[in-house]
């Protein structure tokens, strides 16, 4: 247990914390609020837009009134990020460290089992989509990563996703690694709260907990996308700080401007808040969005829009002008024509104004803006889709090299989360967990799950993309190597292969020629662990022998312990011997009277008949000979067999042909049980 009195953090201190980060940020907050609202197209109060249909209806416009119009060019620039983001499928996978070491290639397959769960779950299509619109238009995504033992039947992970204008940071801080604490703030019912707050603290009282609520509090809504006056709520701050020297796992604090409800080390010292920003702010934790960039240029097309509707409005109209005592009425229709009378001097006409003296302007803001988000394509004259479709593939990749560095920074963002759950798993998830996420087979390797090292030298978390150009290129490469090297491939073989497959996962369908792999690998596992594992009969002998004699070539097959050694061997033997036994019950199995129908042939070979007492050629019925032929190519199918083996094996099959085959032993088998005892 440790010292809670030794980390206590005053509440004096907290707030004066919480009001230095609040201060520091406080204008990137207000901004990233704003690009909320401006991403939508709310760059103007509703009163405003009131005043607009106000005067398009009257047809005037007075000094006290103005027109504010909105092209709002920023919705089409996110969306165009947003998608550049989400077509390269951005996911992660768990990578062996060493690709030759079978434990970390178990690792990475039971951690990658771990992932998809977690994303299943969390119904993470959703989930991302909803970060990668937080990286383009707040400028940062935030996430929380927590255990709820509540949630499902044996408890799951949760992703929590958090607004950056939510956050308050260290001060001093100069880039996000640095930073010593994050304080995320949130608005709870005041009823809700008291349940969590009083399960948590016993001592406080419903008085407390109302108290700190009266107050009308006026918070920013992210889902409708404006401010709104709340009560009955109260902002509850969290708290967290990094492990360090002052804290050692890490610490985190619940409180309020009036107490502390609880402190605690962070859970295995494991920090859970894990962020990245779309353009960094030197010298600052903090990022910006694109439309920081793109604002200026779509203030000045909305001014410009504004304009030309203000011309059209007063000037937009033709206007006639007649001199005094000169009538005009109409003069008769024709088909297309309509003839007007004028008694008197002729009519002045004067043609409406459509603004377009401030078109030239507006375009080239809408270019210029387009240059500035690196977007200049997108408004450039697209030639129809023709020609060779490689060539189309190689410009929809190079299209793609434009938003490179965006993709990286969100693929870190999503690495970095799923790295802090697979640290959480190894503590919070239990037997039923893996057997869930990774399925029955899986359970002789939990161990190998929770001795994973925390510092990652059994797998790597790597960004991975699911792009139809990635999973193209995978499709190439694989058929590539079926059409020269399939017909040369063991069956087990055949089917790791196809699994690699982007469309040929599906491990249920091919697990017929998978089994044996598995089987292989779960049992060496075992053996690295020091256990002893019994031989089934039903096993591919041949192909056991083959993998343990694999293992057992290997360098560091020596640094194992001596007992797991002398297992290796007691196992491989025991494989022997089932081959062995297995060739020859089916050559027994076929042995029978030889057949003695059909003409009589004589051979090249000769003897003795005692009979005639003399020498003469041998004579046997043409069956015999068929039924020989047949035995000896048997016999030749065996040999092929154990020729695929290596020396060692094929000289330890002979050894154990030409010795009395004893029945291996099986545990809890045919193990020989203890005499029972004789009652009297």
């Amino acid at each position: 247990m440790i010292d809670e009195k030794k980390y206590r953090v005053p509440l004096d201190k907290l707030k004066k914390m919480y009001d230095r980060g609040k201060r520091v940020d406080e204008k990137l907050a207000a901004e990233q609020r704003t690009n909320i609202l401006l991403r939508n197209g709310d760059h103007y109060n509703k009163k405003g837009h009131r005043q607009v249909e106000d005067l398009r209806a009257r047809g005037v416009i007075s000094k006290d009134q103005k027109i504010r119009l909105t092209k709002n060019h920023l919705h089409k620039i996110c969306n165009i990020y947003e998608n550049s983001i989400l077509e390269t499928n951005p996911s992660v996978c768990a990578e062996p460290y060493n690709k030759d070491e079978l434990h970390d290639v178990k690792q990475a397959e039971l951690n990658n089992a771990v992932i998809d769960w977690v994303k299943k779950t969390n119904e993470w299509d959703e989930a991302q989509e909803k970060h990668v619109h937080d990286f383009t238009t707040i400028g940062e995504t935030f996430a929380k990563v927590r255990f709820d033992p509540d949630k499902g039947p044996f408890g799951e992970f949760v992703i929590d996703r958090i607004f950056g204008f939510d956050l308050k940071r260290d001060p001093n801080a100069r880039s996000y690694k640095e930073c010593k604490w994050w304080i995320h703030e949130q608005m709870i019912d005041t009823e809700d709260f008291k349940i969590i707050a009083k399960q948590i603290n016993p001592s406080l009282s419903d008085d407390m907990i109302t108290d700190s609520s009266r107050a009308t509090e006026r918070v920013f809504d992210a889902a409708l996308g404006c401010y709104k006056e709340t009560k009955g709520q109260i902002l509850v701050k969290e708290i967290f700080y990094k492990p360090s020297v002052k804290f050692p796992k890490g610490w985190y604090v619940m409180f309020t401007d009036d107490y502390v409800v609880m402190e605690s080390e962070l859970p295995f010292g494991i920090y859970p808040i894990i962020g990245e920003g779309f353009d960094e702010q030197t010298t600052s934790p903090r990022s910006t969005s694109i439309i920081k960039v793109c604002r200026p240029y779509q203030v000045e097309i909305n001014r410009s829009a504004s304009k030309m509707a203000e011309h059209q409005i007063t000037l937009g109209d033709d206007r006639v002008y007649i001199q005094k005592g000169t009538k005009i009425s109409s003069g008769g229709k024709l088909h297309g024509v309509r003839a007007i009378q004028v008694a008197g001097q002729q009519p002045v006409i004067q043609p409406g104004r459509s603004g377009a003296q401030y078109l030239d302007y507006q375009l080239s803001q809408i270019n210029e803006m387009y240059e500035a988000a690196n977007l200049d394509h997108i408004l450039a004259d697209k030639a129809a889709g023709q020609g060779d479709p490689w060539q189309m593939l190689f410009k929809t990749m190079k299209d793609k090299k434009r938003f490179v560095k965006y993709v990286g920074k969100y693929s870190r963002f999503e690495c970095n989360v799923f790295k802090t759950v697979l640290k959480m798993a190894k503590h919070y998830l239990n037997e039923n967990h893996i057997i869930k996420v990774a399925g029955r087979q899986e359970a002789v390797n939990i161990p190998e799950f929770k001795r994973m090292d925390d510092e990652g030298f059994e797998i790597k978390v790597k960004p991975k993309s699911g792009d139809v150009e990635t999973q193209f290129g995978q499709i190439l490469s694989i058929i590539q190597t079926l059409q020269y090297a399939g017909g040369r491939l063991e069956p087990e073989q055949l089917g790791t292969l196809i699994q690699q497959l982007p469309l040929g996962n599906d491990k249920q369908i091919f697990s017929t020629l998978t089994i044996d792999t598995d089987n292989a690998t779960n049992d060496i596992l075992a053996l690295d662990r020091g256990e002893a594992v019994p031989v089934r009969p039903f096993e591919n002998h041949k192909f056991m022998m083959k993998a343990l004699e694999n293992r057992m070539k290997k360098s560091d097959f020596k640094l194992l312990p001596e007992q797991a050694q002398m297992n290796y061997l007691v196992k491989y033997k025991q494989h022997q011997l089932f081959f062995v036994q297995e060739q020859q019950a089916i050559q027994q199995a076929q042995m029978g009277m030889i057949p003695t129908g059909g003409l009589m042939t004589t051979i090249n070979a000769s003897w003795f008949n005692p009979a005639t007492n003399r020498v003469e050629r041998v004579k046997v019925p043409s069956q015999a000979v068929e039924w020989l032929v047949q035995k000896l190519n048997t016999q030749g199918t065996f040999v092929q067999e154990a020729g695929d083996l290596s020396q060692a094996s094929q000289a330890g099959i002979a050894s154990a042909q030409q010795t009395p085959l004893e029945q291996p032993v099986l545990p809890g088998l045919n193990e020989p049980q203890a005499p029972k005892a004789i009652e009297l």
